[in-house]
């Protein structure tokens, strides 16, 4: 199913493109372009040892958003290292609400930011999804820049690398 060494990067592309193009035969939610699908890419994938489990859903574009999700939060720095089926029900939750990839994706990226940057002891594992859905609602009503986000990616891209190192897995490196 998974290309352990490379085809993994191929894959997020594909899926990424298909939800950054609905008029391809998938509807998603959202308004994701293809060039902010591949920047985001590289940070969607895991270890291929804790590659999350399929969504159940029928549809490929529910499934492709749950997948994306989760992806993103394993590959987050301070998350949990496995999902479970609350975090791919939080997502399918979000897909049929409407919220872009990209939102969910942004806010994820900053909580973690808030979480490990701040002073003071460290803050246990974020251990589900549903965690951040304040975060999520907050950037419904105030969103923030892209470039604010790339930011934070480059910054905890590091924490993530050793993440990935510590738990074993390899992870797909960045295109740009």
């Amino acid at each position: 199913m998974r290309d352990r060494e490379g085809g993994t990067w191929e894959r997020a592309a594909e899926v990424l493109s298909r939800i950054a193009h609905p008029q391809q035969g998938h509807g998603s939610p959202g308004s994701t372009s293809a060039s902010s699908a591949r920047r985001w890419a590289w940070s969607s994938f895991a270890s291929a040892r804790s590659v999350p489990k399929e969504s159940g859903s029928a549809d490929p574009a529910v499934r492709d958003y749950v997948r994306a999700v989760l992806d993103c939060y394993l590959w987050l720095p301070g998350t949990a290292t496995v999902t479970s089926r609350h975090d791919r029900r939080c997502a399918q939750q979000l897909y049929r609400r409407g919220v872009p990839l990209d939102l969910v994706r942004a806010a994820m990226v900053v909580a973690v930011a808030r979480r490990t940057f701040r002073r003071g002891d460290p803050l246990p594992r974020v251990r589900a999804v549903h965690y951040f859905m304040p975060v999520v609602e907050e950037l419904l009503e105030f969103p923030c820049d892209p470039g604010y986000v790339q930011y934070l990616e480059r910054q905890l891209r590091p924490l993530a690398d050793a993440k990935a190192a510590q738990s074993g897995g390899k992870q797909a490196s960045p295109s740009s």
